[in-house]
């Protein structure tokens, strides 16, 4: 059963208040965008958006590339253990972006963050899916000699690509079955397939808007991350419900919707429970609250503690 949580555990820490005036806000629509992303895709991504504002985290790259079809991916991986823990950045954000959890998570287990391609240090590659992105990080970590189990922790638009990697074979080989991901840990996650817009209890205009949003959100990462979102989108409608275990940390769904209608916002959030529970039936549901999108920035410690909690958890003895 998916259980609601509210309260930030014990390895919490007081909010950044630099990050409050921005990270506080209503999503675009459906909640599925923050309302700075035109903006971080101007700047070129979430990385250089941050620093450009002073308000990335050190982050001390120690990683290096592999040559994966004749272009180059970054990957940094540190500490030692089992499983092997996989962060996936959000729309336009690399390695960078988790300057703030890196060490943390790394004196529990290993883990690997990496640069999708033409983000940070990796070459950039001709219009892709998610799933051929996948099959880019399995390729990338067999050729780094790195070998799962797996966690992957998805932050934002980093969902997309940890479900499809999940899928995705374990070596980058055709044909080869999947199944070494044994949990997740998703962070406040762009989920444009949860069903929102084919709900029957929401009214027509709400389905509308639902499809506009990510019609017009799939645009804005296709162009900015060369991902072919038609057939990304088909990639997840063949996917189904996550089985695996992990928890999923949520911003306050009452400031993710902007509906200014009470009556349309009740509706709407009350859909997205739905959507979320079936998504993640075997997931613990956290509702992290005085926060914003980016929550791995302003809550790292409680990121970190249920990392290291769901890695403990599924850890073979």
């Amino acid at each position: 059963m998916t259980a609601l949580r509210g309260a930030p555990g014990p390895a919490d820490r007081a909010p950044n208040r630099r990050l409050r005036p921005w990270l506080v806000v209503g999503s675009i629509a459906v909640g599925i965008a923050v309302g700075v992303a035109i903006d971080v895709a101007r700047s070129g991504g979430l990385d250089t958006w941050l620093a450009s504002r002073g308000m990335s985290p050190p982050y001390d790259a120690r990683g290096s590339t592999v040559d994966i079809d004749g272009a180059a991916v970054y990957l940094d991986c540190r500490g030692a253990g089992s499983p092997t823990v996989i962060l996936e950045t959000g729309f336009g954000g690399g390695a960078g972006g988790w300057g703030s959890i890196l060490d943390g998570v790394a004196q529990t287990t290993r883990v690997c963050a990496w640069d999708r391609p033409g983000i940070g240090r990796s070459e950039a590659r001709p219009l892709r899916s998610g799933g051929e992105t996948a099959r880019i990080l399995r390729a990338a970590l067999t050729a780094a000699r790195e070998s799962g189990p797996f966690v992957v922790v998805g932050h934002s638009l980093g969902g997309v690509y940890g479900r499809l990697f999940a899928a995705a074979p374990s070596t980058g080989a055709v044909g080869e079955p999947a199944g070494d991901v044994l949990a997740f840990v998703m962070i406040d996650t762009f989920e444009p397939d949860l069903g929102l817009d084919r709900d029957p209890a929401l009214p027509d205009h709400l389905r509308e808007n639902v499809r506009q949003a990510i019609d017009d959100t799939g645009a804005m990462i296709q162009g900015a991350e060369s991902l072919d979102w038609a057939a990304t989108m088909a990639e997840l409608a063949a996917l189904g419900p996550v089985e695996q275990t992990g928890i999923s940390l949520w911003v306050d769904p009452n400031l993710r919707f902007g509906e200014p209608d009470p009556d349309d916002k009740a509706a709407i959030i009350a859909a997205w429970y739905r959507g979320v529970a079936a998504r993640y039936p075997n997931m613990t549901v956290e509702i992290v609250p005085n926060t914003g999108h980016l929550i791995q920035l302003e809550r790292p410690s409680l990121v970190i503690d249920r990392i290291r909690s769901v890695v403990l958890r599924v850890r073979t003895p």
